[in-house]
């Protein structure tokens, strides 16, 4: 390296020289020789100083170099140590990252049975309901056809009511009717027996004594058979009545028949009486 700086000085110098001598070649021969040989000294001079500083300066130069080696290394060192201290926590960063994936991996797993589970139960539940709410619908079906039913087996009720009702409503105005008549019946009978009786006590010496007697206790008996038939009768308007309330169909009975019977062979016999 030295020689390649002296040679680059020379080298300066031969340049200069030739530079120099270039213009001397104007001047005079001697000026030239002198200018040579002062240069000449000069530059053995130079070149020794030359030397020693660029020797000076490669040893700062190297003194330096080696510092920032050193420097360097101690950087490399505690890069080096920073890094397997980094490479140490990453490591055990990647290891916890892993026992922690795996937890979660666990806790995933654990809770995707759960899920399936609650699932599963979501959905035997709800085919439950489903069964449960197919039957409660049948159910309302037929409840609801069990009240249109009874709607119906309550209207055709109420419209027979209503008819029994009117029946025997029409059948009291009957006997109501049948009664009264048979109430004027029997005052006609009472008037009858007491005017055969006044009839009896002013002939009680006629020799009609004994039929009118006979005709007196016949007509008694007629009186007294009336007597009984319009009890009946006042007994079948009470149970008339009763039935009414009770919307029960109206019947007729066989006393009330029978005395309707003989209060038409009383009234026969009263006709031919009386014609």
């Amino acid at each position: 390296m030295l020689a390649d700086t002296l040679t680059a000085k020379e080298r300066e110098s031969l340049e200069e020289k030739e530079e120099t001598g270039g213009e001397g070649e104007k001047g005079q021969e001697e000026d030239e020789k002198e200018v040579k040989e002062e240069k000449s000294e000069d530059e053995e001079e130079g070149g020794d100083k030359g030397k020693e500083e660029e020797l000076e300066e490669l040893k700062a130069q190297v003194l330096q170099l080696l510092l920032e080696l050193e420097e360097t290394r101690e950087v490399s060192q505690r890069h080096e140590e920073s890094f397997m201290e980094l490479q140490g926590l990453l490591e055990e960063e990647r290891l916890a990252s892993a026992h922690q994936a795996e937890s979660f991996t666990r806790q995933i797993q654990r809770l995707q049975a759960q899920l399936r589970s609650v699932q599963e139960e979501m959905d035997s539940l709800e085919e439950e309901k489903e069964s449960e709410l197919e039957e409660v619908q049948q159910e309302l079906r037929s409840a609801q056809e069990e009240v249109l039913m009874l709607q119906q087996a309550a209207e055709e009720a109420a419209a027979e009511r209503e008819n029994d009702i009117a029946s025997l409503q029409e059948e009291l105005c009957r006997l109501r009717a049948e009664l009264q008549r048979l109430h004027a019946t029997t005052a006609e009978y009472e008037l009858e027996v007491t005017t055969l009786r006044a009839e009896l006590s002013m002939k009680s010496h006629s020799t009609l004594t004994q039929g009118l007697k006979g005709e007196l206790a016949e007509l008694q008996q007629l009186y007294d058979c009336s007597q009984r038939e319009r009890a009946a009768l006042e007994q079948e308007l009470q149970r008339c009545k009763n039935c009414t309330r009770q919307s029960e169909p109206p019947v007729l009975s066989i006393p009330f028949i029978g005395m309707i019977v003989i209060v038409a062979l009383i009234w026969c016999w009263w006709e031919e009486l009386a014609s």
